[in-house]
């Protein structure tokens, strides 16, 4: 059961239509290398959300009184309330298990909203890869526009957002399906523990090799080592002719791509699947529809920045 302060937890309905958003990839540009997935990616996260009627609405027939109206009365065709001085209130959903949209729905108007296991304003007691203090929430600026930004806070196991593409650098870590990589080149360094209390992801040893290497992590020592021995190379499922395969069922055929770019950076980059690509980030500012994951648990964040096209 998740704890939290404040009232009681809705399910997640509303959410916003895609003419109704920014894409996130352009209106967040590449931030320490990597990049939010676009709105146009994430149609699937409200795609079966109970959506509020647009523009008419029905008001209900009076019974038993004469001359009553017909039953289904248009009225005028005006936009909703919205303040004007106040934050926006941003909606975030604790995905139930299995489901990209729907779960446990909080409002953030706190200006700092901490997630952790033990402490904060959102608490996973039962998820033991979340740190006490894992990960917070904070909306930045004095007056609109207001921005928010995820930011880890020293975690052992890291906070992670789904994204179009990342640059991986050493030691970087990535999600694919249910697995999780490190990035290694050459000489990498060896994994810190993490401190009592925490259970740790990371504990596979650290391998050499004269290609990068993806080194899968997990809670023991032999995972997959996967070679990228190529300058552009697509990564999925067995059987599907990629250079990179790997039995996951959570992966699409054809998963993310891995190429090495003019400035000699390897870059990953999603292809469309459902799971999607998630890497690890100290800070990102947060699209106004994005997801991220703490421990095992995923995130659905949404704040409507008031870009309503006109009827």
């Amino acid at each position: 059961m998740v704890e939290r302060r404040g009232k009681r937890p809705k399910v997640a309905r509303g959410f916003p239509r895609e003419d109704q958003l920014v894409n996130a990839e352009h209106h967040h540009p590449e931030q320490g290398g990597t990049v939010l997935e676009p709105v146009s990616q994430l149609r699937a996260a409200w795609a079966g959300a109970d959506a509020e009627p647009q523009g008419t609405r029905v008001e209900p027939r009076p019974t038993g009184l004469p001359g009553a109206v017909p039953a289904a009365m248009p009225c005028a065709v005006e936009p909703s309330y919205r303040p004007l001085i106040r934050p926006l209130v941003p909606r975030l959903t604790l995905c139930d298990d299995g489901e990209l949209a729907s779960g446990e729905t909080i409002r953030l108007r706190e200006a700092v909203t901490v997630i952790g296991r033990t402490e904060g304003h959102v608490r996973l007691p039962h998820d033991p890869l979340v740190s006490g203090r894992h990960a917070e929430i904070v909306r930045e600026g004095a007056a609109r526009p207001h921005r928010w930004l995820l930011r880890d806070l020293g975690s052992s196991n890291g906070t992670f957002v789904r994204c179009a593409r990342t640059v991986l650098r050493p030691e970087s870590l990535i999600m694919l399906g249910g697995r999780r990589f490190r990035f290694q080149p050459a000489g990498a360094g060896a994994v810190e523990s993490a401190p009592a209390g925490t259970l740790t992801v990371d504990v596979a040893a650290v391998r050499v090799g004269g290609w990068p290497h993806l080194v899968e992590m997990g809670q023991v020592a032999e995972g997959l080592e996967l070679v990228l021995a190529g300058h552009d190379l697509t990564i999925g499922r067995l059987g599907h002719g990629n250079a990179v395969e790997i039995d996951d069922p959570l992966l699409a055929d054809r998963h993310a791509r891995v190429i090495r770019d003019p400035a000699g950076r390897w870059v990953l980059e999603a292809m469309p699947s459902l799971n999607g690509v998630w890497a690890q980030v100290a800070a990102v500012q947060l699209a106004s529809v994005c997801r991220f994951q703490i421990g095992e648990q995923r995130f659905l964040f949404v704040v409507d920045e008031c870009r309503i096209r006109d009827p």
